[in-house]
């Protein structure tokens, strides 16, 4: 029955008809609708241009205003507060009338006390470069009011590196005629501080002289005279004062903010909404009595479409309802899924828009995603982390705050991040890891115990993780294949069906033959005696392959069910291709070389559990332990979760964590691990499994939504009323 329901939602187009004094409210219920998608069908009426009124220029404009008087408060318009007024939007009128009368309030005082803040930002800026030039002059003693041009004589003062004075003095001497006055004093941090005077014709050759020895010029200030001890502390004194201003003025914008920032959030909003609304006029055709608008909606929400836009409006509004011939090629393709797996859904669409003929694999990738990314990051320490960040981000989303456009991505993700966080404690029990030690937990699995019963490491176990891994690849592919089956018979192509059906035929034939025959020794799968064995996924891993008392026997040699499983199989899907032309030649050949290639590919389950074990133990190895916290044994239901004893180097020990280790290695490979976990499971769903059934060529639905998270409309009903519409 699931499956009957996995491709996505088929989209119509509903059509609007309403006398023009409906305008606003049918607008407002399709924004309240939330699914209803605008079709440009102007250019069918001749209508292109549709010109804004006095109103709403006034509106776009009380906008821009409102956005400032935020920005300058520090108010964020996309942050909920969680708190929400009432407001009455019925009209355009009112919705102006409240942001003017916010923003007659506090919008001058506010300006006002930027404008003031900005001002004495840029005079403190002022007093603080003052300061630094009067203390960088204080070892000459010179009044500031010397510097400069007069009508006889040129001064100047700066910065000189204190290898170079020998060479200015020498070059005013040849310029000057020993006719200048030169101070200096040595500073700690390799330069001095000098000061020049000449005659005012030598300006310009001292000028040039200067520059090429990497002179620094201090600023002067005009208005600025006196010693530098005396310049320097009114320049200080005035930092203070100018700072203590600024933050009266800051704490009166913060007391702005407090008081207003409901309403200031409320007007921004409605003002947002108006601007929104204004934007979709330009889908709506006119005529001198009536308006009308086309749009997509999904098939299934015509009823509910009519009950809101008859409650809203009136009965002389005309709903249909149609499929037009064009619906095929160019409709949206609308996603329906429970709020709960909308993390898979975006990573479905991040690939590609499911199109008309393919499956929403949305509720599926929501499951096998996480379960392929716990067996890669298994680790029960480490998964709870995730888990409890998944928490923490589905709680702050469902009060409302943003965490920001980066994290932010973590609040969109976070029951995706649950999930990922429970299969990787699934894995971590399963193998028996706890924060990357294998010195706590017993492995549920015990096939994946670290250690053998004397104590020497398990040389096996990777055999078995390797297992595994093609294992969960070759459901996972098969999976894929199946739904390009399913699909194919939901459209009725049974003709083309034949190719995934062989092709399905052929993979488990070749799976059967590489785990219960051997990979080891292709000969055997062409031998004339004896007889096969069927595969049974993961009951046989840790027992080997073919005849290994776990996989039951079947009455046929290998090399019969090479033939009928493999070859047959393959002669068939290659003649199915061949029927489509080159595109079917180009998905034989995908399909053939996919056999192994992507079968092997899930190789890197294993490969990257090893990886994060081996490097979990390395900071074990590197860092004492410094604080070792012992664990006691655990039992529930007769299962074993934490012994009593562990063997370790043919020693028992009791179970324990050695605490820094865990920690750094958390912190570290953690982080490392994880996201690297996240892009390869990625991967595996993208490439190996995405390319058996789904093409993501799809048209993505974009309806029109009024979100409110600010404000609450008390917009009354409309009351019944006759109008002609034509």
């Amino acid at each position: 029955m699931v499956m009957l329901n996995m491709g996505p939602t088929s989209a119509l187009v509903a059509k609007v008809v309403s006398h023009r004094d409906l305008e606003r409210k049918v607008i407002l219920a399709l924004g309240e609708f939330s699914q209803f998608e605008f079709i440009d069908v102007r250019l069918q009426a001749k209508f292109i241009v549709v010109k804004r009124s006095r109103l709403e220029r006034i509106a776009f404009e009380l906008l821009e205003r409102v956005s400032k008087i935020a920005t300058i408060l520090g108010i964020d318009s996309r942050k909920s507060t969680g708190q929400r007024i009432e407001i009455d939007d019925s009209t355009l009128e009112k919705s102006l009338n409240f942001a003017r009368n916010i923003l007659k309030e506090i919008e001058t005082k506010v300006l006002e006390i930027d404008t003031k803040i900005a001002s004495a930002a840029a005079e403190i800026d002022r007093n603080i470069s003052i300061r630094d030039v009067a203390m960088s002059l204080r070892p000459l003693g010179l009044d500031m009011s010397f510097i400069g041009t007069t009508e006889y004589t040129y001064t100047t003062a700066g910065l000189l590196p204190a290898g170079r004075l020998s060479l200015l003095k020498w070059s005013l001497r040849e310029v000057t005629d020993d006719a200048y006055a030169f101070r200096s004093r040595p500073l700690k941090r390799g330069v001095s501080v000098v000061s020049v005077s000449v005659a005012k014709e030598n300006k310009e050759t001292i000028q040039r002289i200067l520059s090429a020895m990497g002179y620094n010029e201090v600023d002067v200030f005009d208005d600025v005279s006196g010693s530098p001890d005396q310049i320097a502390a009114n320049a200080i004194r005035k930092i203070v004062e100018l700072e203590a201003e600024t933050e009266k003025l800051r704490n009166s914008k913060s007391q702005i903010a407090r008081n207003w920032g409901l309403k200031i959030l409320a007007a921004w909003e409605v003002l947002d909404i108006e601007k929104a609304e204004m934007e979709v006029k330009n889908f709506i055709v006119y005529t001198p009595h009536s308006m009308k608008v086309w749009g997509w909606i999904p098939v299934g929400s015509e009823q509910r479409l009519t009950k809101l836009l008859r409650e809203r409006t009136d009965d002389t509004v005309q709903i249909t309802f149609e499929s037009p011939d064009f619906a095929e090629l160019e409709s949206p393709t609308c996603l329906i899924n429970p709020s709960v797996v909308k993390p898979a859904e975006g990573l479905v669409t991040a690939y590609g828009t499911p199109s008309k003929s393919d499956i929403d694999p949305t509720k599926i990738l929501f499951f096998s995603f996480p379960l392929i990314f716990g067996l890669i990051f298994a680790d029960v320490g480490q998964g709870f982390l995730i888990l409890l960040i998944g928490l923490a981000a589905w709680r702050a989303k469902r009060k409302g705050e943003e965490w920001g456009d980066i994290l932010g991505f973590l609040q969109k993700g976070a029951t995706g991040l649950m999930m990922m966080g429970l299969c990787a404690m699934l894995g971590g029990f399963l193998f028996g890891s706890f924060l990357g030690s294998h010195t706590v937990l017993e492995p549920l699995w015990p096939i994946f115990t670290y250690t053998l019963e004397n104590g020497d490491f398990n040389p096996w176990r990777q055999y078995h993780m390797l297992k595994l891994s093609i294992e969960v690849g070759a459901i996972h592919i098969s999976m894929g294949i199946v739904l390009n089956l399913y699909n194919k018979l939901r459209h009725r192509e049974f003709l083309k069906a034949l190719v995934p059906l062989s092709y399905l035929w052929l993979y488990l034939g070749f799976v059967n033959l590489l785990l219960a025959v051997g990979y080891s020794d292709i000969n055997l799968w062409f031998s004339s005696t004896g007889h096969m064995n069927l595969w049974i996924p993961f009951a046989g891993i840790g027992f080997g392959s073919g005849n290994n008392g776990i996989y039951p026997p079947l009455p046929i040699t290998p090399m019969m069910f090479t033939i009928v499983a493999l070859i047959l199989p393959l002669i068939i899907m290659a003649v199915s291709s061949l029927l489509s032309g080159v595109d079917g030649l180009v998905k034989f050949m995908e399909y053939s070389l996919g056999i192994i290639s992507h079968t092997v590919s899930y190789a890197r389950i294993f490969a990257l559990n090893t990886v994060h074990v081996i490097l979990s133990s390395v900071f074990f190895q590197l860092i004492p332990g410094i604080i070792d916290i012992p664990f006691p044994a655990l039992t529930i239901f007769g299962i074993v979760i934490i012994p009593e004893f562990f063997v370790h180097d043919g020693h028992l020990v009791a179970p324990y964590l050695p605490l820094l280790g865990a920690i750094v290695g958390t912190v570290i490979v953690g982080l490392l691990e994880g996201i690297l976990a996240f892009m390869h499971t990625l991967r595996l769903h993208y490439v190996e499994w995405f390319s058996k059934f789904y093409n993501g060529s799809g048209i993505p639905f974009k309806p029109f939504v009024i979100k409110r998270i600010h404000t609450v409309s008390m917009t009354p009903k409309h009351v019944q009323s006759s109008y002609p519409v034509a």
